[in-house]
């Protein structure tokens, strides 16, 4: 993958990338301070406090299984309390911020600074009682595994939604349906934007219910994840769950279970396919899933597709985070920036198609694009084997914020490469009840996410919908602009189905 760093140069914030590189080392668990040890380091991370006045970091979170008990993998909760935690390196670079929920802590510079995160050890301490999500037994000889996903801050502040262009009969995808942007404050946020009319040309293109003050509307501060969720981050998740829960995921092609060897979530492409390595013992023993072959890295640095509504908001659930609103999407791209009629997440009226079936060094950690352009985004069915690209692709050491396809906190691949997906739309379903709740790190009994408020359906008409195109569309890329709301009543994409539906998560935090 890439990371985005920024200089202020001429009044243009200018972005710089290079492999991150996250690593996070096997835990050690010490039972009699009920803490868990391990190793941290990433490349290029930045805290700035000019042009987009923000920093990156790692949310991490840890999973616990006892092995006397029936090997479920449960959340284990950690201190809400900052102090105790630690972190232990020659330089004190790291600040460790912890959240109330205990679902787990973020890990960032403590001062600004831009560079590589050197080998730092980090001393997490458990929360009083040790509880875990689900409930299990603790004993000293559990298993645990630690889990990190890069972020970037986005703060507190004001925005605009919606870019100004003309609202017409064919197409009210325009801006948020309104000729005029709409600037989202602190009154805004704090009374509740109230009735579709106020963001939309029309009721049917908004939540049929008054949204409140409850609704996120994007002012306030939150993290959002750097990338889309990768591929083997899911398989991850995967991994850590019960074989019927295994097969709630494998459901939507009919006949694929985890009791049946190299059976596929997915494709059988090299870059997207998650196969099931190790069969499981059906309604008992969970499968294990892997990529493509025991050896295979070409999907390492690829984003996760062929994720549907409940597939993306059950891995959120799991991981503590939640799905973003259509206004946090575009506070994501936008920034503090004043809207640009038709403007791509780059920032800019600019796209460029890169015009060759595969990228150079394919499948590879450093996988890029040779041409370096403004609005460089994968588009279009260009791959010969018809997957996404490496996140981070069209960035370089010396690439602007255009040419590295970056917002303007500095997240990546918004546009293109597979779809986000995100809570909003209109016609009949009633979203008003979502909140900012992250995920308790837990699935329902079902299998799919149960945080209250969360939409739990997918196709037409189910409170989400996706947005920023994908490398599939071919023909059009409306789609991709940020203010575009094509697909404001929902598409079948949000199925699971399709091999260019992904997405990413943000969870609320103030500094």
């Amino acid at each position: 993958m890439k990371n985005v760093m920024f200089s202020l140069s001429l009044l243009f914030i200018m972005l710089q990338a290079n492999a991150n590189n996250l690593t996070i080392s096997t835990p050690v668990y010490n039972d009699g301070n009920k803490t868990i040890s391990f190793t941290i380091a990433w490349d290029n991370s930045w805290k700035i406090s000019t042009g987009p006045s923000n920093f990156d970091g790692v949310w991490v979170f840890v999973k616990r299984q006892a092995c006397s008990s029936t090997n479920i993998w449960a959340s284990a909760l950690i201190s809400a309390t900052s102090a105790d935690h630690a972190v232990t390196a020659a330089t004190n670079l790291l600040a460790v911020d912890a959240v109330a929920d205990g679902m787990g802590v973020f890990i960032r510079r403590s001062s600004n600074g831009i560079g590589n995160i050197a080998t730092h050890t980090v001393t997490l301490k458990l929360n009083a009682s040790l509880t875990t999500n689900p409930s299990i037994t603790p004993t000293a000889l559990d298993n645990f595994k630690v889990f990190g996903v890069e972020m970037v801050y986005v703060p507190k502040g004001s925005f605009y939604v919606g870019d100004g262009r003309s609202v017409n009969s064919s197409n009210f995808s325009a801006g948020n349906n309104v000729s005029t942007p709409l600037l989202i404050d602190s009154t805004k946020q704090a009374a509740g934007l109230g009735a579709a009319s106020v963001y939309t040309s029309n009721g049917i293109y908004g939540c049929p219910n008054l949204l409140p003050a409850t609704f996120p509307l994007g002012y306030n501060g939150f993290w959002s994840m750097k990338y889309e969720i990768g591929l083997w981050a899911y398989i991850d998740f995967l991994n850590c769950l019960s074989y019927d829960q295994q097969a709630v995921r494998l459901a939507k092609w009919g006949s694929r279970y985890p009791n049946q060897q190299d059976q596929n979530f997915g494709s059988t492409n090299y870059k997207q396919q998650i196969k099931v390595r190790t069969p499981g013992t059906y309604n008992t023993v969970p499968a294990v899933f892997g990529p493509y072959g025991t050896t295979e890295v070409y999907s390492k640095w690829s984003p996760a597709s062929y994720l549907g509504w409940l597939d993306l908001t059950a891995y959120l659930d799991w991981s503590g985070l939640r799905p973003a609103t259509d206004f946090e999407y575009e506070k994501l791209c936008r920034g503090t920036l004043n809207p640009v009629a038709y403007e791509y997440p780059w920032g800019s009226t600019t796209i460029y198609q890169p015009n060759r079936g595969y990228a150079d060094n394919w499948g590879a950690f450093n996988e890029y694009w040779s041409i370096i352009a403004d609005g460089t985004c994968k588009y279009g069915q260009q791959d010969d084997n018809y997957c996404p690209w490496r996140s981070g692709f069209a960035a370089t050491a010396t690439s602007t914020r255009s040419q590295s396809g970056a917002t303007f906190y500095g997240i990546m691949e918004i546009g293109g490469n597979v779809w986000e997906q995100v809570v909003g739309g209109g016609s009949g379903y009633d979203y008003s009840n979502f909140t900012s709740a992250n995920g308790d790190g837990a699935l329902g009994s079902d299998g799919n996410a149960n945080t209250v408020g969360w939409p739990s359906g997918y196709g037409a008409n189910t409170g989400n919908y996706i947005k920023g195109g994908s490398f599939s569309n071919a023909t059009s890329t409306t789609h991709i602009q940020v203010s575009d709301r094509t697909y404001y009543v929902g598409a079948s994409e949000s199925n699971g189905q399709y091999s260019y539906v992904g997405g990413r998560g943000i969870r609320n935090f103030s500094y």
